[in-house]
């Protein structure tokens, strides 16, 4: 509230100032004339300011300014005050005719503009200072109390007031000419504060408190010569003139050279952008007044109009009102990169249509001939250029642009590691670890939207602020959300990576830390993300079903006979596990164990040592002979050894030798009539129940003595007999403990066999088994699936 009385004060102060400035232009035409007193107290034309201006033409250099407004000319303000003809109605003038008399003119100054000059001296500028009080008072809404806010709007009045001012005082109106000086000099001080309150945001300064001092001592100098040489017509107004253009090029400079000293220091950091987009602006804005219209008046010399020059100003307070009230910039190195790319493609056709035409429009032709044939020529050149881009996008725009280069590789990368993903949550982790290497995102979160029930949609507290955004985004899509669709929500993009009937999966992007916007080739680079996804995510949906049928179907059958192709299909899973273990215990800690052992057989064998140490590391080797020992049995209960080159009768029989080693029990185990050729799965079968058996016998049985016996007859027989402490056969399915035999159970029934325990406490445990040669499970399905590469996983 107490922002609204000043505010009040300020709106009437500059309303009244507008309009008498907007009275000032309207009423007294821009004359032009320029005079100086000749020594003889007469005021002679010398030159004028602009040929546009009403006097060029009807005054002529030389002519003696006798009277203006009933005045004598050395008593007129304007022409005493600053050399001027200004502000007059009537003047009276001495123009020398061929012979030397005198000729005395009378000139009535019409106040009526034309609709040119209306548009160019009078409503712009009225149109600018209402441009920039309407973003003026946008700012203030936004930010009110903010002091870079106030900063900002200064800074955008004073602009608007100093273009305004400047055609006043052109007119040479003491008015326009304090306001024009005032304000062209504030102009930057207000934006050097302005930058000074912004930048303690990121705790960055700007400027320090003497060099600010300094530039406001430089202005309080100016403004009292310009108030002297109007009050006491003291002072020269070229000299002055002359200080104002030395400041506002000095000062420019200085902060260009800030600008560019921040974006050098930032250059690497999330401050980049925002400093590059400053430095963009402010060269963009002032370089054609400093440079173009400033410094060529210092040597008298015009490239551009103050009008002109004028125009490139209006750049400066967009970007800065962008800046400050957007929360995301826009990506200047992308919008950079592109304009010196295609600016780069279109030098050599824009040189070759003008030197076309130049050739063309030089013939002697009619003129319907010519512009055919320049049409022709246009055509066929901008054509061939449409292909030469072809190859040059795939050449030249990767060398360019780098980002190009980290977008490829990072989908070809992508792409291999979803190739083994086997669940949703590995494949968020994937894209989430995917998106932090090649973005700079703050935060990346996965979402999923029943888009029937909104009201069950609820985020964690991080991200509760983007929930009403994120549903709202959604809704007003709806109809129009494909796999790659991109919604803006209150912080940050959310992308649609998968999607299934009703259900949507999002991924959402927080801002970026440079906070920019998501440009052209990263919101592209996202969408392809989100296609690979939805593949898999639609992958995984349907293993997720599969596997819940199984789980289902186990579930049925468990406790009864579990059905022969579910038990297979978990017993080749189970099997294609216990190799990947094997051999990655067999080449990484297999092999590091043998690597560390062979240095310390070097080490005691190099090194001098005390018998003490030498019989401490000699106990150190022994432990890692045992481990070596102990992973190389792992692995080969794992993945029994050459169990396909040697048969099942030799695997047996290596299995029982190491057995007995181990344990102490005696294996008798008889297989002279054994000739059958079994399959790969029916010889892991075998191979696996009698290992299992041997393990029970060791943990749990206690037995001293064991029989087995390997026959073919119509069928595989296999009998199994021990010595051991024996069991009740009824709690075979209940015991944990006994959970070996249950499986020996399910495995012959997966091959659609047949088996029988017999048993009592004290008096051992008898195993026959029976499997058939070939079932019929067997014959519809594929035997050629030896190593597993067919199974999924």
């Amino acid at each position: 509230m107490a922002h609204k009385p000043k505010m009040s004060i300020l709106i009437v102060l500059i309303s009244i100032l507008v309009g008498y400035l907007s009275f000032s232009i309207y009423k007294n035409p821009f004359i032009g004339a320029q005079v100086a007193d000749n020594g003889e107290g007469q005021y002679v034309v010398t030159d004028f300011s602009s040929k546009s201006s009403w006097g060029n033409g009807r005054i002529l250099v030389g002519d003696t300014i006798l009277e203006v407004n009933g005045q004598p000319a050395k008593d007129f303000f304007t022409i005493k005050t600053y050399g001027l003809l200004e502000r007059a109605s009537s003047i009276v003038l001495n123009r020398a005719g061929e012979d030397g008399t005198p000729n005395f003119i009378l000139l009535h100054v019409s106040n009526n503009l034309s609709l040119n000059e209306l548009m160019i001296q009078l409503i712009s500028p009225l149109i600018s200072v209402l441009l920039f009080s309407g973003l003026s008072f946008f700012v203030y809404q936004r930010k009110k109390g903010d002091p870079a806010a106030i900063q900002l709007i200064l800074f955008f009045l004073s602009i608007g007031i100093a273009y305004l001012s400047s055609l006043s005082s052109g007119r040479a109106d003491p008015v326009g000419r304090l306001t024009m000086t005032f304000t062209i000099l504030m102009v930057p001080i207000f934006f050097l504060q302005f930058m000074t309150y912004y930048l303690d945001r990121y705790q960055e300064k700007m400027i320090s408190r003497y060099s600010l001092g300094f530039f406001y001592t430089v202005v309080c100098i100016v403004l009292g010569l310009n108030i002297c040489k109007i009050i006491f017509n003291y002072g020269s107004p070229s000299v002055i003139s002359t200080l104002i253009l030395i400041y506002f090029i000095g000062i420019n400079i200085y902060i260009v050279l800030r600008l560019a000293q921040k974006f050098i220091a930032h250059r690497h950091g999330p401050l980049k952008s925002l400093f590059k987009l400053i430095l963009i602006g402010h060269i963009t804005g002032f370089f054609p007044f400093v440079f173009l219209f400033a410094v060529p008046q210092l040597f008298g010399i015009s490239f551009l109009s103050p009008e002109i020059a004028a125009v490139f100003l209006l750049t400066i307070p967009i970007v800065y009102l962008y800046m400050f009230t957007t929360k995301q910039l826009f990506d200047i190195d992308f919008l950079i990169n592109r304009v010196f790319y295609y600016a780069s493609l279109s030098f050599l056709p824009t040189l070759v249509i003008c030197l076309l035409t130049v050739l063309i429009m030089n013939q002697d032709n009619q003129s319907w001939v010519k512009w055919s044939r320049l049409f022709l020529a246009c055509y066929l050149l901008i054509t061939l250029m449409l292909f030469l881009k072809e190859y040059a996008d795939l050449k030249l725009r990767p060398k360019l642009n780098k980002d190009l280069h980290n977008f490829q590789g990072s989908l070809n990368r992508f792409s291999a590691r979803i190739s083994r993903v086997m669940k949703r949550s590995d494949l968020e982790r994937v894209l989430e670890q995917e998106i932090y290497n090649v973005l700079p995102v703050k935060k990346v979160a996965f979402l999923e939207i029943d888009t029937d029930h909104f009201m069950d949609f609820k985020l964690n507290e991080s991200l509760a602020d983007i929930q009403d955004s994120v549903i709202e985004a959604v809704q007003t899509s709806a109809g129009h959300l494909m796999i790659g669709s991109v919604l803006n929500v209150e912080r940050g993009i959310c992308v649609i990576a998968g999607k299934k009937q009703n259900i949507l999966h999002l991924m959402w992007l927080d801002v970026k830390g440079n906070r920019t916007r998501y440009n052209l080739d990263e919101l592209a680079w996202l969408r392809t993300l989100a296609n690979y996804s939805a593949i898999v995510y639609e992958n995984l949906y349907l293993i997720e079903s599969l596997v819940e049928e199984l789980e289902v179907e186990f579930q049925k059958h468990r406790g009864a006979d579990s059905s022969p192709w579910l038990l297979r299909l978990i017993f080749k899973l189970a099997e294609k596990e216990r190799r990947k273990l094997a051999s990655d215990l067999h080449d990484s800690a297999l092999q590091d164990q043998l690597i560390w052992y062979r240095n310390l057989e070097s080490a005691m064998l190099d090194h001098d040592m005390s018998s003490e140490l030498h019989q401490k590391l000699v106990d150190v080797r022994e432990g890692l002979l045992d481990v070596i020992h102990q992973i190389r049995e792992t692995c080969n209960e794992l993945r029994p050894p050459l169990l396909q080159e040697m048969g099942i009768v030799e695997a047996l029989q290596g299995l029982f030798e190491q057995a007995q080693i181990r344990s102490n029990y005696v294996i008798d185990f008889q297989s002279d009539s054994f000739m059958a050729d079994i399959n790969d799965e029916q010889m892991l079968t075998i191979f696996r129940i009698v290992q299992e058996l041997l393990r029970n016998a060791g943990k749990h049985a206690k037995a001293s003595n064991i029989i087995i016996t390997l026959e073919q007859k119509s069928d595989i027989r296999l009998f199994y007999k021990d010595n051991g402490i024996g069991l009740k056969l009824e709690d075979l399915n209940d015991s944990y403990q006994h959970m070996g035999l249950s499986g020996i159970k399910e495995r012959v029934h997966s091959l659609e066999g047949a088996i029988d325990f017999r048993s009592e406490p004290g008096e051992g445990l008898e195993v026959q088994i029976s499997l058939p040669l070939e079932s019929a499970s067997m014959d519809r399905e594929s035997e050629e699936d030896t190593d597993g590469s067919n199974i999924a996983g």
